[in-house]
């Protein structure tokens, strides 16, 4: 925490203070488990289910990989590990990205509190 941070906090009364304490930084469990929630929670949470089934697609693929004879099917099959892990990545990027929002979005809202109580205490001292 720097000054200005310590500066505020001081300034604000216990009850904002509390108030503003809700939006401290969460654990990560919290953070990723935040995104199932709000408007897009239901995507999320599709999202998430996709990307089991995407991982579930890949070990199936690669167990098939082993067990196969021939190169060719080797290969095919291979290539659906190879397809089904891109799919995984890029949804755990998605939700890396969700986090990212949300917590980008909680700072901005805690920004905006503190400029509102600073400008009322502002307003009532003059």
């Amino acid at each position: 925490m720097n000054k200005l941070d310590s500066a505020i906090r001081q300034a604000l009364s216990a009850e904002d203070a509390a108030f503003l304490a809700k939006f401290e930084d969460q654990s990560p469990l919290h953070e990723a488990l935040g995104t199932f929630s709000g408007k897009w929670g239901v995507m999320n949470v599709f999202a998430a289910l996709v990307t089991f089934a995407m991982f579930g697609a890949a070990v199936f693929c690669a167990w098939n990989a082993f067990t196969e004879t021939e190169v060719r099917d080797t290969i095919l099959w291979s290539a659906g590990v190879v397809l089904a892990m891109l799919a995984v990545a890029m949804l755990k990027m998605y939700f890396w990205m969700e986090i990212n929002k949300n917590v980008t979005l909680r700072e901005v809202k805690r920004l905006e509190l503190q400029v509102a109580r600073l400008a009322a205490h502002d307003k009532a001292q003059s």
